[in-house]
């Protein structure tokens, strides 16, 4: 079952080098961790140049894509949460 997309605004956690959002499986949260990494490699910009919170929202749809692609084979961490690093970015060449 594909995740949807939750009424949680997106946050930036620059602690950890990660944007947060939520996503649910029907009445279940999932949470989504993007790599600020996996966020220099989707956008061609340099980082003077675009926030990684700015290229999140650009971008949202293909990161809840990617999200639900991997919560549907399985790929989570062992706390529920989906990761997604560079070497997921090409789950969205198909689209």
């Amino acid at each position: 079952m594909p995740l949807t997309r939750a009424a949680i605004p997106a946050v930036q956690d620059t602690s950890r080098g990660i944007v947060r959002f939520v996503m649910r499986d029907g009445g279940k949260r999932v949470e989504v961790l993007v790599s600020n990494a996996a966020l220099d490699d989707v956008d061609n910009v340099s980082a003077d140049e675009c926030s990684y919170f700015h290229r999140f929202k650009e971008h949202r749809q293909r990161f809840e894509y990617i999200a639900s692609e991997k919560y549907d084979k399985g790929y989570v961490e062992l706390d529920g949460t989906v990761r997604i690093k560079s070497m997921d970015l090409p789950l969205i060449s198909s689209d």
